[in-house]
């Protein structure tokens, strides 16, 4: 049988060499690989563990659009449970979606700078 497309052949694009994995179609994503694709909006999340008298507050950037989806997402995180209080603060910034790296969907641990004294 002969070497083909239908076989998961491709061409690499220098004259005749193949690699195996199949034919890129017109319009491939070329992007590279690692490039991480970043989360359009952003919501800045304070929560409030349960069982704990005066807690420090902890916050997380999570990559949702609705503030309720934010809210509900963060619990995908390790730790925490529905009946901890959630509050969805603010809109993120591109900038500290871009400084944190936060994926759609994600959830990441976020620290809040201080003001200088």
């Amino acid at each position: 049988m002969p070497l083909t497309a239908e076989r998961g052949l491709k061409m690499s694009g220098r004259g005749s060499a193949a690699t195996a994995g199949g034919l890129h179609g017109v319009g491939a994503d070329t992007r590279p690989c690692d490039v991480v694709e970043l989360a359009t909006y952003g919501w800045l999340v304070e929560v409030h563990l349960i069982g704990e008298r005066a807690s420090d507050p902890r916050f997380f950037a999570v990559g949702k659009r609705e503030a309720r989806e934010a809210e509900e997402a963060i619990l995908r995180y390790p730790g925490l449970v529905r009946e901890d209080k959630r509050i969805a603060r603010r809109r993120l910034s591109d900038k500290e979606i871009a400084c944190l790296g936060l994926r759609a969907d994600g959830v990441r641990p976020y620290i809040p700078q201080s003001s200088p004294p």
